[in-house]
């Protein structure tokens, strides 16, 4: 418990917002009403392992994966790239969550409530990036270019006196 207190708190959401969306992937994405005739109509409930379902599921499976290894190898140096991977797979996770219901017809709460986890699982793989992003702009150092500044500019500042 002390491990996952002590991560940051874009990884805690995309851990918990991951870890429900599977979860939620068994549950009723679809509520279809099936007429047998006058006297009879059912509705059957589908959950959300179609195609679209598996593929959320198994990028799901691999995002853990992969932020549980990045988080406890000490011995990995992973940068902001590696941040931008996760924060670009969980976009498409969002966009295929969205599709998914847009596509599926008599959607369910739950169809909805997974268009909400991955959108939380790709704000906590931004709040990750941008972290590390953040991380990287302190490492550089001073000597490091501003963004914006061209090498003359920046030469050029070099050279006029700072008074």
């Amino acid at each position: 418990m002390d491990r996952f207190t002590s991560l940051s708190t874009g990884t805690k959401l995309f851990l918990v917002a991951a870890v429900l969306l599977f979860v939620d992937l068994f549950l009723t994405w679809q509520e279809l009403p099936l007429d047998f005739g006058p006297n009879s109509q059912v509705t059957g409930s589908l959950d959300g392992w179609d195609f679209w379902g598996l593929l959320i599921g198994l990028l799901t499976l691999g995002l853990l994966a992969a932020v549980i290894v990045g988080e406890t190898n000490d011995e990995l140096e992973l940068d902001s790239r590696f941040e931008l991977a996760i924060l670009a797979v969980s976009s498409l996770v969002l966009a295929i969550a969205v599709v998914k219901n847009l596509r599926d017809s008599d959607s369910a709460w739950a169809s909805y409530l997974g268009i909400l986890l991955a959108a939380l699982m790709t704000l906590g793989a931004f709040l990750d990036w941008r972290e590390a992003r953040e991380d990287e702009a302190v490492d550089a150092g001073w000597w490091a270019q501003q963004p914006g500044t061209s090498r003359r500019a920046a030469a050029q500042d070099e050279h006029r006196p700072s008074w």
